[in-house]
């Protein structure tokens, strides 16, 4: 199974985006491509490269690097992959991961799997397995391979109101999900994310840090905040 991997990147610090690299140069699947898409702030090649890559470069979409994706997606496809896994920069794989994804669909017989992940704390200490992306009622971006046949799941990343871009991952999920595609899932955490969402800290009864990030709609729409001042947003207003 020659399987692509899809990373958008914008301006992830060198050593992060080559903790991701060296994630997928290391896989014991040894038939891949791994795609990097600068979204406007391109690293040289020889701060990411390897044989074992591409890199495309775009203007910047400011779009979560949803077009990034769309875009590597559409060239995957193009160029014959038999198979699509997303990874975000800040991300990283276990050394195993596309293998045991790609058994589980071959045995399987299903076009798309999924997986759990990994949550790490900023300071680099083991969280948890994330509860939230239970392939049941959610599954994270970064934890899917999809199928040829599954591709047109994908399209969500650019056929959706730019400023849901900051749910994008719903997105796919819901198309997964409605449209009825056949899911498998790897019960082995193999995805791992330093996470830096106060939820994920709150889910597992740790108190969030003032700078973690809360997504939320407090009246002008979807955005990002702080906790610290999301909190300060919402509190009563002192006379």
């Amino acid at each position: 199974m020659k399987i692509a991997v899809i990373t958008p990147y914008y301006n992830e610090p060198l050593e992060v985006l080559r903790r991701n690299i060296v994630s997928v140069r290391n896989q014991t699947h040894k038939d891949l491509m791994h795609f990097l898409i600068a979204d406007g702030e391109p690293k040289s090649r020889g701060d990411i490269g390897w044989l074992g890559n591409e890199h495309i470069i775009l203007p910047h979409c400011g779009d979560y690097g949803d077009a990034p994706r769309a875009v590597g997606c559409a060239v995957a496809s193009a160029q014959g992959f038999d198979a699509i896994a997303l990874l975000d920069a800040d991300c990283w794989f276990e050394p195993d991961h596309l293998q045991i994804m790609a058994g589980v669909m071959q045995e399987a017989g299903r076009e798309v799997v999924t997986c759990p992940r990994n949550l790490f704390r900023a300071d680099g200490t083991f969280m948890a397995v994330d509860n939230e992306s239970d392939g049941y009622h959610f599954n994270d971006m970064n934890c899917y391979l999809f199928a040829r046949s599954a591709y047109p799941h994908l399209r969500t990343l650019m056929a959706k109101p730019k400023e849901h871009s900051i749910v994008d991952d719903r997105y796919l999920w819901k198309s997964v999900v409605e449209k009825g595609a056949g899911i498998a899932r790897s019960l082995k955490p193999t995805v791992n994310y330093t996470t830096t969402f106060a939820f994920h800290y709150q889910q597992n009864n740790e108190q969030p840090p003032a700078d973690s990030k809360v997504i939320a709609d407090i009246g002008s729409g979807l955005q990002m905040y702080k906790y610290k001042e999301l909190y300060e947003l919402q509190s009563p207003t002192i006379l």
